[in-house]
């Protein structure tokens, strides 16, 4: 056998094993989200918090969401394992996730709460940086999606399960569970062989210096942060609080995992096809696509009238949320330095899900508590079509000024 011969095998080995071995962890991983987080409203509800004080918490959160992600993403690349990283925020954040379950106290709920997202929210980011920088090491190009595909019918799977538990008792039940399994995860993964970009390199040259204020100076990132915090608005606060519109439309817990099984199927649905339009168009046309998909789901939501309605439009999550993520993988992927890739992922991540869900949930209770639910998810329609015009305006005069230059 010759030696060319041998080399392709041994790579198409490689990748085999590098895919089987992310599809089973984002299997596990997605379905251990699935346990809790569909129900974190409906965990603050049980606690007896109206609206606003469960909008102050969640923007709360996600203020320490703010410093968690640029925090955890320069830690990885300074460790240059974003599998070490994932491990430690694993650990600590089922610890946490304990101390919820004796947690009653408003400013101890919201502390533990925090805390919690403080070791959760960098794990999204960080192993989507782990699959795409081993997948890309043997030769495997726009396949994240396709890996995350199954992840999401293990998220459907066990929030349809977690709501059937929650609904016959509460949230305080499935907390344990959650906990131990994020702790049994964490131990699997220690055992993992960590295939990353970087793991040959590692021996053979010293790690560069991060230069972190390189990223407030790339005006291409800044515009994209200003266009994701502006369009993530609406979603964050439609998405924290539609358990609680259904709810009030007469629909009960068990409704809440329905809805969130079919956005996590419709995600993986539209995760496997992400391939073929990232194939077909640059990542920045993706997101305005996704774009448009988000202001026909906030517009869908405003004329609910039926708990049905909402598990209904909740299909609109795969083309708007699911194909968003994956391609600002990918654009971020495209103009990030190489030693700075998941420092700009877990920055960006911060900004559409950390500062866009302080803003978002802060507002969203706020105009429910004396506007209702109508007129929030009327006026995320009004926010995310301003956004996608900031952006292709931005980007053109960008482009222009490149073009002079050049």
């Amino acid at each position: 056998m010759s030696s060319p011969q041998i080399k392709v095998e041994k790579r198409v080995d490689s990748a085999f094993r590098v895919r089987t071995t992310f599809i089973i962890i984002y299997i596990f991983f997605m379905s251990a989200r699935a346990i809790f987080n569909p129900f974190i409203t409906v965990f603050l509800q049980e606690k007896g918090f109206a609206a606003e004080r469960i909008g102050f918490i969640t923007g709360v959160n996600s203020l320490v969401i703010i410093i968690s992600q640029p925090f955890w993403g320069i830690i990885s690349d300074k460790l240059r394992s974003s599998k070490i990283t994932l491990i430690i925020c694993m650990m600590l954040q089922a610890a946490f996730s304990l101390a919820l379950v004796y947690s009653n106290v408003f400013l101890l709920v919201a502390a533990c709460f925090c805390a919690h997202g403080f070791f959760s929210s960098p794990e999204g980011p960080m192993l989507d940086t782990w699959c795409l920088n081993s997948l890309k090491r043997v030769g495997v190009h726009n396949a994240v999606g396709q890996m995350k595909f199954l992840g999401c019918f293990g998220f459907a799977t066990f929030s349809i399960l977690s709501g059937y538990v929650i609904n016959q008792y509460n949230t305080d039940k499935i907390l344990p569970v959650y906990a131990m399994v994020l702790f049994a995860i964490a131990f699997c993964l220690i055992f993992v062989k960590d295939s990353s970009e970087e793991k040959d390199e590692k021996k053979k040259e010293k790690p560069k210096k991060l230069n972190v204020r390189q990223i407030f100076k790339d005006k291409k990132f800044i515009i994209f942060l200003v266009f994701i915090l502006i369009m993530q608005l609406p979603h964050r606060a439609g998405y924290t609080f539609y358990p609680l519109l259904i709810t009030e439309l007469g629909g009960d817990k068990m409704m809440v995992g329905y809805t969130s099984a079919v956005m996590f199927l419709s995600e993986g649905i539209c995760m496997f096809f992400s391939r073929k339009m990232l194939n077909r168009f640059r990542p920045e046309k993706v997101i305005l696509i996704s774009a448009v998909f988000f202001t026909i789901w906030q517009l869908l939501y405003s004329v609910a009238s039926q708990p049905w309605h909402i598990a209904t439009f909740a299909l609109l999550d795969g083309p708007s949320y699911g194909i968003f993520t994956i391609a600002v993988l990918y654009y971020l992927d495209s103009i990030s330095p190489k030693e700075l890739r998941t420092t700009y992922q877990t920055v960006a991540y911060a900004v559409y899900f950390g500062l866009s869900g302080i803003l978002g949930n802060s507002l969203g209770g706020i105009v429910i508590d004396h506007f209702g639910y109508r007129t929030m998810f009327l006026s995320g329609v009004a926010l995310i079509l301003i956004s996608i015009l900031f952006f292709i305006k931005s980007s053109q005069i960008l482009n222009k000024g490149a073009y002079k230059n050049g």
